[in-house]
């Protein structure tokens, strides 16, 4: 859907202005859900603790703390307080289904844009990075002119390529530089493999799953029937099949397994997973991602 303009929904937004405490409540809960002291240095600098994570710089190690707890945990200075909402946003080709408006790309960046708001409603920073074959970086934003260029970017990107979430965590993972809340918006049309490795590689980070799908391709509608021309949306690929009660009956079990492993790895790694229909409205998703609803 290169050079198409998407049809975002930013109508709700003001309506999520009295939800930005929450919110921010939430996600400084992430910072100090893993501390182990408040008490701040003589210099005022090093405010807390938090526990090491692989890939986090030696230099931050607490040895003293080591040497009396004999765990490892990272100190904490004022400036990594702050709140830091990263999303990472499927643009993958089969995020255009379906093709009547809103698709799923386009339901996707209206929630990222929700919750975006109430981030920015506190001057604090948020990125929203699209992902397919790679990732398209974006820099942390802040304030309200970035927030209307976001908005901007979101309805004239490209959509197009595979999912390829394992790639894109593994990308990214090095980017994000302090504890933050990561929420992946995708329909996660991707092999499970890939799914629980991205999971594994970002669970250091408060993450959030988003599932987004729409009715029809979880049940088959009654008019596709017969010998039917399936196209593979992330490939192009085409191939008939013959559809009758049996075959939906069949594929709709399919999907359901593929969603409950979805559910399984979230329950695996101990982290909120949100399956929404993007015939919800956009508020209501919105509300339930931050705990609203």
């Amino acid at each position: 859907m290169a050079g198409a303009k998407h049809m975002i929904d930013t109508s709700f937004l003001t309506q999520l202005d009295r939800y930005a405490l929450p919110l921010r409540n939430r996600v400084m809960a992430v910072h100090s859900g893993s501390h182990i002291s408040t008490k701040k240095g003589s210099g005022l600098d090093l405010v807390d603790h938090r526990k090491y994570n692989p890939g986090d710089s030696l230099k931050k190690i607490d040895w003293n703390l080591y040497a009396r707890t004999e765990k490892l945990y990272i100190r904490r200075f004022e400036e990594d307080k702050n709140l830091n909402m990263v999303i990472l946003l499927d643009a993958s080709s089969s995020m255009l289904f379906p093709d009547n408006s809103p698709n799923k790309f386009e339901y996707a960046s209206t929630i990222a844009l929700g919750v975006s708001y109430i981030v920015m409603r506190y001057n604090d920073q948020y990125m929203i990075s699209t992902f397919a074959d790679d990732v398209d970086y974006t820099k942390a934003r802040k304030g309200r002119e970035e927030f209307l260029r976001t908005i901007d970017n979101l309805s004239s990107i490209s959509v197009n390529g595979k999912t390829k979430l394992a790639d894109c965590a593994d990308s990214i993972y090095s980017r994000i530089k302090s504890k933050s809340m990561v929420l992946i918006i995708s329909d996660f049309l991707d092999n499970l493999d890939s799914i629980r490795h991205a999971v594994h590689r970002l669970s250091g980070h408060e993450l959030v799953l988003v599932h987004l799908y729409d009715e029809t391709e979880i049940s088959l509608p009654e008019t596709v029937d017969g010998t039917v021309k399936f196209i593979d949306s992330e490939t192009n690929e085409e191939f008939n099949m013959s559809v009758g009660p049996e075959f939906k009956k069949e594929y709709a079990a399919e999907y359901e397994k593929h969603m409950a492993e979805l559910d399984k790895i979230a329950y695996d790694f101990k982290i909120p997973y949100f399956s929404i229909n993007i015939n919800n409205r956009p508020i209501d998703a919105v509300l339930t991602i931050i705990g609203e609803r």
